[in-house]
């Protein structure tokens, strides 16, 4: 239910996701919530705070590399890739994703990003018409949730809508100086 009161792992999130937004935004990812382990998210640096969406982007950005966590960050921010989320305040349970819709619009508005790709079957049957009425880039390729389990599916069709949304180029192995130690 949308409004039900302040949510401390919402502002942890909301306050580790600016270090990491690009200036200019080449490529926004949109997936549904955030993970439900509140250890667990995509801008979180410390150890086991990987979730499955940066994992399986980070294999196909970085050419299936290991990565350190904080550096890939770095570098994703670097080429202009921001990750957010439909519905930011928790993780979804049961609720339907629509009325997340018209807030999450006039947030998009301000981020300015070139190519907007949906994670997720259901965020891209809520959203993407809408962000398409609003003119907005939105690259119509339904990307699969890497958290429901099919990793590979992921990556074919990121792959896909990357390469749709003229974004191939920053497909690229990390420089050396952020590869994760062995």
């Amino acid at each position: 239910m949308l409004g039900t009161g302040p949510n401390p792992e919402w502002t942890r999130r909301r306050m580790a996701a600016p270090k990491y937004r690009p200036n200019r935004i080449k490529l926004l990812l949109v997936a549904q919530s955030p993970p439900e382990d509140p250890a667990r998210y995509f801008y979180f640096e410390g150890t086991g705070s990987t979730d499955p969406l940066f994992d399986a982007v980070c294999e196909v950005m970085f050419e299936g590399e290991r990565v350190d966590k904080p550096a890939a960050l770095k570098e994703l921010k670097r080429r202009g890739v921001f990750v957010v989320e439909l519905k930011p305040d928790a993780p979804r349970v049961d609720e339907k994703l629509a009325p997340y819709v018209p807030p999450f619009l006039i947030n998009l508005e301000t981020l300015g990003p070139e190519q907007i790709v949906l994670i997720g079957d259901e965020v891209h049957a809520a959203a993407s018409r809408a962000i398409e009425k609003a003119g907005l880039p939105v690259v119509d390729v339904k990307v699969p949730d890497p958290a429901a389990g099919d990793v590979a599916s992921f990556r074919n069709k990121f792959r896909q809508a990357l390469v749709r949304g003229g974004l191939e180029k920053l497909i690229k192995p990390l420089p050396p100086s952020a590869r994760a130690k062995s």
